[in-house]
């Protein structure tokens, strides 16, 4: 369900932002980005995965969850692969680096 919302906000599972993460920083250096990011829900666990650019797609992800009704957290690649992407999404949120009650991140 959450996979399916992002999709048609444009974030498609597996979303690559660029072949060149250091060209992609560059060219947008204000982004917050998290490449190969994790997509977590209390109730779902992992329900999403690939590039972002909070910057950009914070409205999506908070969009997403308002529609929800659930909290949306963003985890770092290795904080929700292999061994703990099974996890409980309880657990797993205690590793977010942003969730959607927070503002739209931006480097100033």
């Amino acid at each position: 369900m959450v996979y399916k919302k992002l999709k048609e906000l444009n974030l498609p599972i597996g979303r690559m932002l660029s072949y060149s993460k250091s060209e992609y920083r560059s060219a947008n250096p204000r982004s917050v980005c998290y490449f190969n990011a994790n997509v977590v829900t209390v109730r779902g666990g992992k329900v999403w995965h690939g590039d972002l650019d909070l910057t950009k797609d914070a409205l999506a992800l908070k969009t997403v969850a308002e529609d929800l009704g659930e909290i949306i957290y963003v985890l770092k690649e290795l904080d929700c692969r292999f061994e703990d992407e099974d996890k409980d999404g309880t657990e797993l949120i205690t590793k977010a680096v942003w969730n959607t009650t927070q503002a739209c991140p931006i480097n100033e």
